[in-house]
């Protein structure tokens, strides 16, 4: 156990130096006092959003307790926070378990493939830990203040939390390692991984939407006392997902004796699945694992023609480092996953609930609101271009565009191609990412509500204008502090702070433009001048940005040290 402790502490203490204290970096360099303006203009503008959510907590509290039903509350908060872990939480288990560059030294050292891999599961718990809290803990500490809760809640709320993530992890690792024992063999393993963890994903996917299309009860007499009977709306949300319904009898007064039935059969699960994970590793691990770095050449001959043809024909600096990124990012399993698979997973997940289950309901709900909007067209095209927006541009593609090269970057620094030319690549690779994911907001948008295909087209103008400024703004602030020194691929993206502050300046700004554009309706102002100045902003924006982008490359890249 000594050594499994140690391990566990030397992969926090890598995880962390390397993530959460690099903000310190910040403060080192005065020419970048702009990213804390940047980070606190972020913050500012997410903090309506958090002041929104704490409402929405009250409301639903204060709508649900006279019926009795205030504990369906914790059920939707644990269940969506678990669901959450679910689907992001493969990224994190892939690439710990099998990209970290330390496996290379643990391996050899005299530990046994179990707790190699369980010492790299509990990092991922504590990361987890961090992802979740901004959903559930809300939530938890609410619910605790609304119903005056004593010390027998408390204990119980910091104790289903500390199971929360790992029911989800463990069946996801499971998974994983089931998966890496049988694509890591041949040519192909990079695309049998790819190929692999996409249908598991569908897998996930396409289970959770079969059980919320199952036909729900009708509208009978009966159907009604069990809905409003004392637990009904927990059991209802948490048909899906049996743990959250367990978490949330574990914490509610009114389950007694059964409460704590409900907690130990949590706990029993979370345990269960960590022992099986133990068993698997034993079993699997190091064969998924030995082998994984290695590269198959191809055995193709090349005539003097074709090789003098290769040689000869020089290619454009942009095109050929637009080329080089495309590779890299599709040669590295975790970059794909999480940058291409990013901007389609948010319209998928959007059309699972839009479709909705149990006779509909959430599909009727976006229906009605399509509904209320089909009278003012310039609402249903600023909100097309808000969602196409968010889905192709919080990806994390363009924030790390720099830091993905690693300790590979000093070859950016050498070879005879301009930083601009290379930067200019960069934002055509990362910006094309971006508008992959606007088309498939755009098909989900059109097929999954019925937007008008007009509107949807409108809309796209302003959707690829606001991707150009923050794919820009995300390259200028990885460019300003590239994450280069990292032991897995996960770290150049979900790890980075860099991404971080990304996601708070490109939230921040849709939120103020979407604020600002509310107050100009209620102003009076008509649809097309809001959408002309919003276009005429986002243009300006853009070529500022990237104008910005391109002054700073040269001296960044002379500046940084690799």
């Amino acid at each position: 156990m000594k050594k499994f402790f140690r391990l566990v502490r030397v992969g926090l203490r890598v995880n962390f130096g390397l993530s959460l204290l690099r903000p310190k970096a910040l403060l080192e360099n005065k020419r970048d006092f702009w990213l804390i303006v940047l980070i606190l203009v972020g913050i500012a503008g997410l903090s309506p959003v958090l002041l929104y959510y704490l409402k929405g907590i009250r409301f639903l509290y204060g709508l649900l307790a006279p019926l009795g039903q205030q504990a369906a509350l914790l059920t939707l908060a644990i269940l969506a926070g678990q669901f959450l872990i679910l689907v992001f939480g493969f990224y994190y288990v892939l690439s710990a378990f099998y990209f970290s560059r330390d496996l290379d030294l643990l391996v050899p050292l005299p530990v046994t493939p179990a707790q190699v891999l369980l010492s790299k599961f509990s990092v991922v718990v504590v990361n987890e830990y961090l992802t979740a809290s901004l959903l559930v803990v809300p939530v938890l500490a609410a619910y605790g203040f609304h119903s005056r809760a004593g010390l027998r809640y408390w204990a119980g709320a910091a104790l289903v939390y500390l199971f929360l993530p790992v029911i989800p992890l463990a069946v996801v690792s499971l998974l994983v390692v089931g998966m890496m024992r049988f694509v890591n063999v041949g040519r192909k393993k990079d695309a049998l991984m790819i190929a692999g963890s996409l249908v598991l994903m569908a897998a996930a996917l396409g289970l959770q939407f079969w059980l919320r299309s199952l036909p729900a009860s009708g509208p009978g007499r009966q159907a009604l006392i069990a809905f409003f009977s004392e637990g009904g709306i927990v059991r209802k949300i948490g048909a899906s997902f049996p743990p959250s319904v367990w978490a949330t009898r574990a914490l509610v007064p009114e389950a007694g004796a059964s409460g704590l039935g409900s907690f130990l059969l949590y706990a029993g699960v979370s345990v269960g699945l960590f022992a099986a994970l133990f068993l698997a590793a034993r079993a699997l691990f190091y064969r998924g694992l030995l082998g994984l770095g290695e590269i198959s050449a191809r055995k193709r001959r090349l005539s003097r023609e074709a090789l003098s043809a290769r040689v000869s024909s020089g290619r454009r600096p942009v095109r050929a480092i637009f080329l080089r990124e495309l590779r890299i990012m599709n040669r590295t399993p975790i970059f794909l996953l999480n940058g291409v698979l990013s901007v389609v997973l948010i319209p998928v997940i959007f059309i699972l609930f839009a479709r909705g289950g149990g006779g509909g309901s959430s599909g009727d709900a976006f229906q009605i609101i399509l509904l209320l909007a089909s009278s003012n067209p310039a609402a249903v095209i600023l909100g097309s271009a808000l969602f196409m927006t968010i889905c192709g541009c919080l990806n994390g593609t363009a924030s790390s565009a720099f830091s993905r090269e690693g300790a590979h970057f000093w070859m950016s620094k050498v070879i005879p191609v301009s930083p601009a030319d290379q930067v200019k690549a960069k934002f055509l690779h990362s910006f094309a990412v971006a508008g992959l994911g606007i088309l498939v907001a755009a098909g989900a948008a059109v097929a999954v509500i019925g937007a008008k295909p007009g509107c949807v087209l409108l809309a796209m103008p302003l959707a690829l204008a606001a991707a150009a400024a923050l794919t820009s703004v995300g390259m200028i602030i990885d460019l300003s502090r590239p994450l280069l020194k990292w032991t897995n691929p996960q770290k150049a993206i979900k790890q980075n702070f860099n991404v971080l502050i990304a996601f708070l300046a490109d939230a921040g700004l849709l939120i103020i433009l979407t604020l600002a554009v509310t107050a100009l309706y209620g102003e009076g102002l008509g649809g097309a001048g809001i959408i002309g100045g919003l276009a005429v902003f986002l243009a300006g924006l853009s070529f500022l940005s990237f104008s910005f982008l391109l002054r700073i490359a040269g001296r960044r890249y002379a500046e940084i040290e690799a």
